[in-house]
């Protein structure tokens, strides 16, 4: 495991005057540009996503947990369904269900496999044992701003969430996900459904619909083909509310949905499925990657060739005389920061590396302030991701300069590395001069993640 996260080019970086300058660090140094870009109209945007290990897990009763396509009907009692009740399907307009095959691809389940793994085995209560099935929304129109890195996606369609074969069943309908500059996102839907009890099986009602949060997000990076990103989960603290199980906040997996989505399964019987209760099914809890996927075509209407006329506007200033002394940061070394493979411990996957050194050298008169400071994106291996939250840092300072400040050290977790930290910071009036930053980077993935070579991408952004 380790972190594409830092240091392309030595080459000096030089701003006079206030400015920013944002590096992301990967393979090598990218500079953002500083266009400013309007808004394009996306179609056919496509989300997939299995919701966690346990919406596809064996259940004690009933068979398994599983989705289905479209808004089931109503099954007039808490009981398991049965194929001739016709609610089971895999396909309803926008909306499709499928699951991993052997050979690494993906079919739509029948009844009869719904509740097999990809080998075809059936799946049990175990930890990881899960189909893998997941709900497709195709058709999701919205817009995509990749240079304020913001998106507004919404789905026309509905899917439900059976769990014991249909003793207990809800629907989400017409997700929206909504992706803003600082790089969180929600995704919402509306919830619906009938309130069943595993306590009381002849309680069976209608719930009212509910606008609820399915899945919130920090880190994201808006690009011109959407992203892949784990919901947060680990970490976030819930109330149950009275009468179910409380949250357990102890040990690698625990953590929750949303509290509007917890809050809406106090009526679905299916509460304690959706964060740590404690009992051998939380490691299964944890939400899954959810995949989004868009085309931005930056000449033309999304998806169609187009020559693309683009203006050019420029300012000219006054004259103005230059303001004396430079300020400047060279990163010292080249290629990713590698921290090697990681070693399994009681809260998860440790690893520990370091950040490429920084040179940074401010002769400006007057001693202006200045700040460097980082973000880390997802880690991604394949389809497997984890928050850029999983790393932190401990910055600390060669040489000393009077004003100048290492940042505080950003444990791994949430929210870690996963917002905005500052590395190093310089107060008005420091002492000019030269002074080095360097970082230890930590990393601690969730204990539950599958093996891989993960990367990720730190951007570095300069205020001076």
């Amino acid at each position: 495991m380790h972190s594409t996260s830092a240091a392309g080019s030595s080459g000096r970086r030089v701003l006079a005057g206030l400015g920013a300058l944002a590096v992301a660090l990967s393979a090598g140094i990218a500079i953002a540009a500083p266009a400013q870009a309007a808004a394009t109209e996306v179609d056919d945007v496509t989300l997939r996503w299995a919701m966690s290990e346990e919406a596809g897990g064996g259940a004690y009763f009933g068979g398994c947990n599983f989705l289905v396509a479209g808004a089931a009907g109503n099954a007039g009692s808490s009981r398991v369904w049965t194929e001739a009740d016709g609610f089971y399907q895999t396909e309803v307009g926008n909306v499709a269900i499928e699951k991993p095959t052997a050979d690494g691809g993906w079919a739509q389940p029948t009844w009869s496999t719904k509740c097999q793994n990809a080998s075809g085995a059936a799946v049990g209560t175990g930890a990881r044992s899960t189909t893998g099935n997941q709900v497709v929304l195709s058709a999701g129109t919205g817009t995509v701003d990749t240079e304020a890195g913001t998106a507004e996606i919404s789905w026309d369609g509905d899917y439900t969430v059976v769990f014991y074969g249909g003793l207990t069943y809800w629907t989400v309908s017409d997700p929206t996900l909504t992706v803003a500059a600082d790089g969180t996102g929600t995704l919402t839907g509306t919830g619906s459904g009938w309130g069943a009890s595993m306590e009381d099986p002849t309680l069976w009602e209608e719930l009212t619909p509910a606008v609820i949060e399915l899945a919130t997000f920090t880190g994201l990076s808006v690009d011109a083909d959407g992203f892949t990103a784990t919901p947060e989960y680990l970490g976030v603290e819930v109330d149950p509310g009275g009468g179910v199980s409380p949250q357990v906040r102890t040990g690698a997996n625990w953590g929750s949905f949303p509290q509007s989505y917890v809050t809406f399964q106090y009526a679905t019987g299916q509460s304690s499925y959706w964060y740590s209760s404690g009992g051998a099914a939380d490691p299964k809890k944890p939400a899954a990657p959810v995949s989004v996927a868009w085309t931005v075509d930056d000449e033309g209407e999304p998806g169609e060739p187009g020559d693309g006329d683009v203006p050019i506007e420029v300012i000219v200033p006054e004259p103005s005389e230059p303001e004396p002394g430079v300020f400047s940061w060279t990163i010292q070394g080249s290629g990713a920061v590698n921290l090697g493979t990681a070693t399994a411990n009681a809260s998860g996957f440790a690893a520990n590396g370091n950040l490429h050194s920084i040179a940074i050298e401010d002769t400006r008169e007057g001693g202006q302030q200045f700040s460097i400071s980082g973000v880390a994106g997802a880690f991604s291996s394949g389809s497997n991701t984890f928050a850029g939250g999983a790393l932190g840092w401990t910055p600390a300072l060669t040489g000393e300069l009077a004003g100048v400040q290492p940042g505080a050290p950003v444990a791994a977790g949430n929210p870690g590395l996963g917002s905005t930290q500052t590395l190093v910071s310089a107060s008005a009036g420091h002492a000019l001069g030269t002074v080095t930053v360097d970082a230890q980077l930590a990393l601690l993935a969730p204990a539950n993640t599958p093996a891989g070579a993960y990367t990720s991408t730190l951007t570095l952004t300069a205020l001076g």
